[in-house]
């Protein structure tokens, strides 16, 4: 490097003053050459390519308007889809709850007393409260089965308070009255404090579930008090076969309701039911109109065979980006389904809305255009002569200047450089300096080398203490997983010494550790226990409550008890400290080993398959229990089966019925009966591979939702002392 006039002239600063010197020498040589020219092709240019500026501005517009309106409109429809069929999903599950429970109470009023039901108060309005209507002319006093559903009051209220997709949840039965709970009790009641009479079985929800036999959901319906809009998802409440009342729930879809009522000026969102009615819509007036369910038309068979088309498509699946003319206009339309309910989301934007910005800007473009030509040639002239003389004195001063800033802005940075070099060799932390202090880019450079040096060693710090701490959490729930499995019985055959049958089991959680468990023990020589259970939610909190499950029941049937006493006595304790509310199903069975008599009682679990020894697997549908804890002071039944030499048993939970695949699809029992009747003579541990197998290929690529546990017994028949 060399010094001329005391400044450093080398590097940077050589190549930075060279090419200022160049490009003022070439600007100089060019402008007296083109300016004459320029001018008179600039104008003649401009003139000729406007049209087709005009023309790929309105083209490109279009294009990414289009592009911009896809990618937005259906990925959002597809968002509101997946959060409706969420709301659905709660509220179907919400609604079984209630359904099963009220026929768990119905099926064992015999263990119950009736309990008196209250009638509205207005002073519990804003509270979830529990109360009585009935239609009139009743009685409700008189009720059958009224004062036994009493009994679901507090689970009722709980479910009310405990989600906000429930705005009223209840129970009506066909003798005309209604266990409702609700925060509007006052609205019930007439200005003398009568209860206004309440038409039952006249409801839609009520009528729906009734004649369907299976959950329904109402279209648009009008509150019956307070005159809203609202759904309603109801099922039918079966004693001995018969419906005796049904129970519903009133659905508030808050996640895609946002949606909808954001919607409007142009852009809508509508909810579509099965029916290819509107269910949901925006409060402004949009190209569909939201009416009662009994005035709502079916848009399938709309003369318009378009939308027709459209609507039918989105209920079976994503249509992607459509165009459809609604009325003489055309509307940019895209619908998402919504599978647990068979429904869909459908979004719709009209078209001449994504053709604004298209004009505006043809628009703008044309008055810029003008503008600048009137501009360009009154000051070109002036600007010529200004511009050589301009280039004269800047080639002048520019060289000098540029030296002088060069040298100021390269000084700093190669300082810097060198500090930094410094710092990555000791790894000491680079830190600001007021030689750095420059008020311009240098100093922002110094500052964030600063701070991402701050960042970095931070950085460093927290990735070594989440190392740390993921490495502890993974070893906790390998440990968690391996003390789950070392409870349940793994080593096969469990029995070797004992003949008379032959038994295998397995357990797959869906998570680390599982809610799902089996047990066999011997309570005697002549008697072993079988248990297969299903504990509510997944994860650590279920394997814990599973653990407790599985040690009461196993230690109250070793001393001897029946299958239903054992059950009663393990509800008993569970409930006496169950804040949490959590509940199991369980099947359990003790076998006579020498007589094949096995005696069973079920709280809630799915229904056994049984083989007999001529025969193929078939479900056998014993009575269901009430869930353990669920509530305190049930009873449960018992029965019995007689297994002849060769009789297999299966049971299992309904991780393997309720297996889906990516579609949504249930494997179901009838898959699962085929599977073991595809092997009928394999033995349990070959039946339960083979049946693991067909889940495992019906279900594919999708997520293992629920824990799969399953047990096979095969009765050989009592030991031949002669042998």
């Amino acid at each position: 490097m060399k010094k001329i006039l005391g400044i450093t002239f080398g590097g940077l600063q050589k190549r930075a003053i060279l090419l200022v010197a160049l490009m003022l020498l070439l600007l100089a040589a060019m402008f007296a050459g083109i300016t004459v020219y320029q001018n008179r092709l600039l104008l003649n240019v401009v003139s000729e390519t406007r049209v087709e500026q005009q023309n790929a501005i309105s083209e490109t517009s279009k294009a990414t308007m289009h592009q911009v309106i896809e990618g937005s409109l259906v990925s959002s429809t597809e968002l509101q889809a997946t959060l409706a069929d969420n709301d659905f999903a709660e509220v179907i599950s919400n609604t079984r709850m209630l359904q099963t429970m009220a026929e768990g109470i119905l099926e064992n009023r015999g263990s119950l007393s009736p309990l008196p039901v209250a009638l509205p108060d207005a002073a519990n309005d804003g509270t979830s409260s529990a109360f009585v209507l009935f239609e009139k002319g009743v009685d409700y006093r008189k009720s059958e089965y009224l004062g036994y559903l009493a009994h679901l009051s507090t689970p009722m209220i709980a479910m009310h308070r405990n989600s906000q997709k429930i705005d009223g949840c209840y129970i009506g039965l066909k003798d005309g009255t209604d266990l409702c709970v609700d925060d509007k009790a006052g609205i019930k009641l007439t200005e003398s404090g009568e209860p206004i009479p309440f038409p039952v079985t006249e409801r839609p929800w009520f009528l729906g579930a009734l004649r369907s036999d299976d959950l329904y959901f109402t279209g648009i319906t009008r509150d019956a008090f307070s005159g809203k809009l609202l759904i309603t998802c109801s099922a039918p409440v079966h004693l001995n076969g018969e419906i005796v009342g049904v129970a519903g729930i009133d659905v508030v879809l808050s996640s895609v309701s946002d949606f909808i009522e954001s919607s409007g000026q142009g852009a809508y969102s509508y909810l579509i039911n099965d029916r290819g009615q509107v269910i949901l819509g925006p409060e402004a007036d949009g190209i569909f109109k939201v009416t009662l369910q009994s005035e709502a038309k079916d848009l399938r068979s709309s003369d318009n065979e378009t939308l027709a088309s459209f609507i039918e498509a989105a209920l079976r699946g994503s249509t992607g980006l459509r165009t459809v003319s609604v009325d003489g206009t055309e509307y940019y339309m895209v619908g998402s389904p919504v599978p647990t309910v068979g429904w869909a989301v459908v979004n719709v934007v009209e078209k001449s809305l994504t053709e604004q910005p298209e004009q505006a800007l043809l628009s703008a473009y044309d008055g810029i255009n003008e503008t600048a030509s009137a501009t360009f040639q009154k000051e070109s002239a002036k600007t010529n002569l200004i511009g050589i003389l301009l280039l004269a004195v800047a080639f002048l001063i520019g060289n000098g200047a540029a030296m002088l800033a060069v040298n100021r802005m390269v000084k700093p940075i190669r300082q810097m450089t060198e500090d930094i070099t410094r710092c990555g060799q000791t790894g000491q932390p680079f830190e600001m300096q007021d030689r750095y202090r420059t008020n311009d880019e240098i100093e922002v450079l110094a500052e964030s080398f600063a701070d991402l040096s701050k960042k970095i060693r931070k950085y460093i710090q927290d990735i070594t203490a989440i190392t740390a701490e993921k490495e502890r959490i993974s070893t906790e729930l390998a440990l968690a997983t391996r003390i789950q499995a070392d409870m349940l019985p793994s080593i096969f055959p469990p029995y070797p010494d004992r003949t008379e049958f032959d038994i295998y089991a397995s357990m797959d959680p869906a998570k680390e550790v599982g809610g799902d468990f089996y047990d066999f023990f011997l309570v005697d020589d002549d008697h072993l226990g079988i248990v297969i259970a299903d504990v509510s939610g997944k994860g650590i909190p279920a394997a814990l409550f599973m653990m407790g499950s599985k040690i009461l029941v196993q230690n109250y049937a070793m001393t001897g008890m029946r299958p239903a006493d054992v059950l009663e006595a393990v509800n008993h304790q569970i409930c006496q400290n169950n804040r949490e509310q959590m509940f199991v199903t369980v099947w359990l069975g003790i076998l006579e080993i020498s007589t094949g008599k096995l005696t069973c009682s079920n709280a809630g679990h799915e229904y056994p398959v049984l083989k007999t020894p001529d025969g193929d697997f078939e479900l056998y549908r014993d009575k269901h229990g009430f869930i353990i804890g669920g509530m305190d002071g049930m009873r449960y039944k018992e029965y019995e089966l007689t297994l002849l030499p060769g009789t297999k048993l299966f049971v299992y939970t309904d991780g393997v019925p309720e297996a889906t695949d990516a579609d949504g699809r249930l494997f179901g029992t009838e898959r699962m009966v085929a599977a073991l009747n595809e092997q009928q003579d394999a033995s349990p541990e070959a039946l339960l591979r083979n049946v693991r197998a067909h889940v495992d290929a019906f279900v594919g690529d999708a997520e293992q939702f629920d824990d799969l546990t399953m047990v096979c017994l095969h009765y050989l028949g009592p030991q031949d002392p002669t042998a």
